[in-house]
């Protein structure tokens, strides 16, 4: 694995990440580890105690942008300074640019109103359920708002959501190329496939 592949995302003009060590592309961690192998494979199996123990006890919150903040802190809090902060930087990968980091916080309190006032989609039945969910999950991952370990902390909090709403979520239902796929053709606005993947995720339909 080359040091470009822990990085996932592309910059303007490929300049020097504030994220990563100099002349690398490897995120500065809480253990100083510069070998990206060796971090990745570290920060899979923290990452995986953090979210198994977040699994048995669900992050409290108001389902709000401090809600998801407060997830990714404890998913990455044990790697990364940037846990819980929002990212200060723009990103995209492939074609895809993600939300100007200027506008994050604009953007997550507006679709968090959204969802406040669309009652937190407490009450819907299935099909409604699944798309709303996937405009909402649409939304929030244009908006993309950490520098990494969107994905992770995305899906734990919709995953906390969608208890407050009486379903229970399972992830591993869904094949992960899917998902990835359904997230790219969303970019459009095309949810059809994404409404796919949250009916395939829900385990009590």
């Amino acid at each position: 694995m080359s040091n470009d592949s822990l990085s996932r995302y592309s910059r303007y003009g490929n300049t020097q990440s504030i994220y990563h060590y100099p002349n690398t592309e490897v995120y500065i961690n809480k253990l100083g580890i510069k070998d990206p192998d060796i971090l990745l494979s570290i920060e899979n199996d923290l990452t995986y105690q953090r979210l198994s123990e977040l699994h048995l006890h669900p992050m409290k919150g108001r389902f709000g942008k401090t809600h998801l903040l407060n997830i990714h802190k404890y998913i990455f809090q044990d790697l990364y300074p940037f846990a819980g902060k929002i990212r200060k930087e723009t990103i995209w990968k492939g074609k895809t640019q993600f939300c100007d980091c200027r506008f994050i916080s604009e953007n997550l309190n507006l679709l968090f109103s959204k969802l406040k006032a669309d009652k937190f989609f407490v009450g819907l039945n299935v099909e409604e359920f699944c798309t709303k969910s996937a405009s909402f999950l649409a939304e929030l991952n244009m908006i993309h708002p950490f520098r990494e370990g969107n994905g992770r902390a995305i899906r734990e909090y919709f995953r906390c959501l969608a208890l407050k709403c009486g379903y229970r979520i399972d992830w591993s239902l869904t094949d992960k190329d899917k998902l990835l796929n359904a997230f790219i053709y969303a970019v459009d606005k095309y949810n059809s496939r994404l409404v796919e993947c949250v009916y395939d995720i829900i385990e009590n339909k």
